[in-house]
């Protein structure tokens, strides 16, 4: 069955000018072919396509034409340019008509040439017209319009009727076809020339047509005209005239010269086409405008030009190095919107005096493949807006900034945090982000429609310290200049926050801020006693912050390091490491029990506080904390967590876990910030609960200790009310921790508030010597005012042997019954009664000041009875 067939006439019109002047040129560089020259027709079935190109554009198989008449010399040269992005046949076929007297191409005479045939051997062929009757004159080349030919022609015609026609594939050298002689139909006016398309509704969008020109063949005089230039690359420089050259002259260096230093070429080539010269340079192009000069070229008929110039612009494309490109801008989380398009997205900014092709570079997150960029060239100081593809479009629409599609996925960035790195094709990390969502700096945008945003870009090796919300209404700054933007300068000495041993031949250290490179990969600049030799250092790529060193020997077991940081260890701003503290390190050891103990906890914060707990390493020992887990049980439910810290826990250390780190640091002066760690905690109750901290490791468990607390722990003066945000301290660290007398409230004159974290305890004690005194009162003075000096009295007691009865009663100076500490009551062999001040009276009663008498009695089943009296001053209360 055969397929139905488009026929398409397309005619160009020659406007009517004196015959040795007449010519048609068209580029369809002015985007119609509605007006210079006219085309008429079924101008529906054609459009100028996105390449600037006339394209049929068909729909359905059918006839369409364009036609104009004109003057058309019998003495002519014809030049265009046909492609097919299709093979030809007999069914697919283009015809261009040169000469004809009449637009009905039925009943027309003249002369045409056509590209399809059966077979796959497709040529050039050249026809004579004479209404429906058709001619064959002249075949060209076999197979040159075979397959999907793109195809620049030049016919030529004496007046004598002499014909020659020269075919290539654009860009190639023009070859000769046939030559013939037949003058049955003259040119002249009223002349039409046209092309002819036949093909199936597949290819009814496939053919395209371009660079017209059409003139009389008319004696050349005029010298070549230098067109363009262009530099596809830093030591080139293309030079195009506007018709064939003499090699001879095309070819000598020495006529053209360029600008801006560059001077005379190396070598100029002429290209087969006989327009084009290749120009070598000796210097290569940097990015800027340039002027070429040339000088005495000639066409191949001897024309001779004389000085010409032209400029061009050259863009030079580098590679980027580390910190030339970098993530500016994160918008991980976009719902809710605050006002930009609910897509997410990052800017990358150009920090660089370069310009980079980003087809050069690559995106990976913390479990992607490599994502491939598409060609863009990005300019020094640009912002630009990256998302996945089908996003671009709302983004652009929404900002108005320049926004890249890329091929990643919609919901690439993790809204809690993620690795962001671009590099290069060889590898070569020039940015890596690792942000967080608690990177925040503004809470009520932690949860969606705002952005991140990095504040100073000239310091890229910052970290989280670097990043904040932003404060743009619209939630972010897509493609622009950060809200939050800053060029203060980093002048803070950086720290090192931890030094943590991953084995015993590897230490990864943590500072507080991102360092120089080659700096901190400097080896020698650390230092240990005992002596441990520092193979290398390596700087960590997802965290500029860190170094990891490799020692040459492990390190032994049992011993205690110090490690010594040459101030040759900068920041990326050049601020040098600064001794603050000694760090030392070592292997972690298993633990015994009350090794750790539990020393402080905030268990009933404040409105808006978190609670803590604070543990002390009263051994000589190290621990790792991530063998460690912290639990809660009561008679209806248990909790535990594990402590997620690669952190040691040194001998003597105070180290404080929070579910608010931040909130800690902030809250009580003069901590040590570094030992305020963020860890979940256990379910833990405002009045009363448990907590119990154990070690776990290859299937043993060591529970070092356990704590069953309650408010009524708290100093007997304080109302419940007044226990908000008060912390409960540990008096003695070698004290029983269930021993309520071990437990009190903090004072707040340490830190500027009721607790201690970090530091020892603003109520801690030392346990006395009672020798063979049955009864001790080390400081027989009590001051209850919350200043955290004397405001409890502790009573000591140690008696011969067990089952003991014990009575404690304070009086005032006037005889009055005060306080009853013991009544009547079993006690044990040895341990402490406190009092707070309060009395008999309940929760809130306070003493009169004064002195006060103390009065003990003790008996014994086996008659031993021992009555003692100790005088007492309580100081004044508020």
């Amino acid at each position: 069955m055969k397929h139905p067939l488009f026929i398409c006439f397309w005619v160009l019109f020659l406007l009517a000018t004196p015959a040795l002047q007449a010519q048609i040129l068209d580029n369809f560089s002015d985007g119609n072919f509605t007006q210079n020259p006219v085309w008429t027709g079924d101008s529906v079935s054609f459009k100028i396509s996105a390449a600037g190109e006339l394209q049929l554009n068909a729909t359905a198989p059918g006839q369409a034409a364009l036609w104009t008449s004109g003057n058309i010399p019998d003495s002519s040269i014809w030049e265009f340019q046909v492609r097919l992005t299709f093979d030809p046949s007999n069914q697919n076929l283009v015809r261009v008509y040169l000469q004809t007297d009449q637009t009905d191409l039925a009943l027309a005479q003249g002369y045409y040439l056509e590209m399809g045939e059966t077979g796959s051997m497709d040529a050039i062929r050249f026809f004579r017209q004479e209404g429906a009757s058709k001619t064959l004159l002249a075949t060209g080349q076999a197979g040159l319009a075979a397959v999907s030919p793109n195809l620049q022609f030049r016919v030529t015609r004496t007046a004598s009727g002499l014909w020659s026609v020269e075919a290539g594939t654009v860009g190639t050298a023009l070859q000769p076809q046939f030559s013939l002689t037949d003058n049955t139909y003259t040119g002249g006016q009223s002349r039409f020339l046209g092309i002819q398309c036949v093909f199936t509704v597949s290819n009814a969008t496939k053919f395209f047509f371009d660079n017209i020109n059409i003139r009389p063949d008319v004696p050349d005089t005029q010298a070549p005209v230098l067109v363009s230039a262009s530099a596809p690359n830093a030591t080139q420089v293309n030079l195009i005239f506007d018709e064939n050259l003499a090699p001879s002259s095309a070819e000598t260096a020495a006529a053209y010269t360029l600008n801006n230093g560059v001077g005379q070429p190396l070598s100029a080539v002429l290209s087969p086409n006989q327009k084009t010269v290749v120009l070598t340079l000796a210097a290569a192009l940097n990015t800027g405008i340039y002027t070429v000069q040339a000088n005495g070229i000639q066409d191949v008929l001897g024309n001779i030009s004389g000085v010409q110039t032209i400029d061009f612009q050259y863009i030079k494309i580098e590679i980027p190095s580390t910190f030339d490109l970098i993530i500016s801008e994160i918008m991980a989380d976009p719902t809710p919107s605050a006002g930009l398009p609910e897509v997410e997205w990052f800017e990358i900014f150009n920090r660089a005096n370069k310009t980079f092709d980003l087809a050069q570079i690559r995106l990976t997150d913390a479990t992607s493949a490599p994502i491939v960029f598409p060609s863009y060239f990005m300019t020094p100081g640009q912002y630009l807006a990256i998302c996945a593809t089908a996003n671009a479009p709302a983004l652009q629409a929404a900002t108005g900034g320049v926004v890249l599609g890329i091929p990643m996925s919609a919901s690439l960035l993790n809204n809690d945090g993620d690795i962001l790195t671009i590099s290069n094709l060889d590898g070569q990390v020039i940015d890596r982000v690792a942000y967080d969502v608690a990177w925040h700096t503004v809470s009520g945008k932690v949860d969606g429609g705002y952005t991140l945003e990095r504040s100073n870009l000239n310091l890229p090796c910052l970290g989280a310290e670097n990043w904040g919300s932003s404060p743009a209404q619209l939630g972010g700054t897509p493609a622009a200049q950060n809200a939050n933007f800053t060029q203060n300068q980093d002048q803070q000495a950086p720290q090192l926050l931890r030094a943590f041993p991953e084995s015993p031949t590897s230490i990864l250290l943590t500072f507080s801020e991102g360092l120089d490179k080659s700096a901190a990969e400097d080896a020698l600049a650390y230092q240990f006693s005992p002596f441990a030799a520092v193979l290398t250092a390596t700087q960590v790529s997802t965290d500029l912050a860190q170094v990891r060193l490799t020692l040459n020997n492990p390190l032994e077991a049992g011993t205690l390091y110090t490690l010594e940081i040459e101030n040759s260890v900068t920041d990326c701003n050049g601020n040098p490491y600064t001794f603050t503290e000694i760090v030392q390190i070592g292997l972690a050891q298993t633990p015994e029990p009350q090794d750790i103990v539990i020393n402080e906890i905030l268990f009933n914060p404040p409105s808006g506080g978190a609670r803590y707990v604070e543990f002390h390493n009263r051994s000589s020992k190290i621990f790792d904390w991530s063998k460690f887990f912290l639990a809660s049980n009561t008679s209806t439910s248990s909790s535990v967590v594990a402590v997620v810290q690669d952190r040691l826990f040194l001998p003597g250390e105070y180290h404080v876990l929070s579910t608010d780190a931040a909130y800690v640091r902030n809250t009580y002066q003069g901590i040590v910030s570094r030992n305020v760690l963020q860890n979940p905690l256990p379910s833990l109750d405002d009045k009363a609960d448990s907590i119990k901290i154990y070690w776990a490791d290859a299937g043993q468990i060591v529970t070092l200790d356990a704590f069953y607390y309650q408010n009524t722990l708290h100093n007997a003066l304080l109302s419940t009310s007044e226990q908000e945000g008060v912390a409960l301290e540990r008096l003695r660290a070698d004290g029983p921790t269930q021993d309520a007398s071990n437990w009190t409230s903090a004072s707040p004159l340490i830190t500027g508030a009721p607790g201690t974290p970090t530091l020892p305890n603003s109520q801690a004690q030392r346990s006395p010597n009672l020798n063979d005194e049955w009864i001790d009162i080390p400081l027989a003075r009590l001051s209850p005012d919350g200043d955290g000096r004397e405001d409890f009295l502790e009573i000591f007691y140690q008696v011969p042997e067990e089952g003991f009865v014990a009575s404690l009663t304070l009086y005032d100076a006037d005889g009055n019954t005060v306080k009853s500490l013991l009544r009547q009551q079993l006690i044990g062999t040895q341990g402490v009664i406190r009092w707070d001040g309060d009395t008999d009276a309940g929760l809130g009663g306070k003493s009169r000041p004064g002195i006060h008498l103390l009065y003990v009695e003790m008996f014994h089943p086996d008659g031993q009875v021992r009555r003692i009296k100790k005088a007492i001053v309580l100081i004044g209360q508020f």
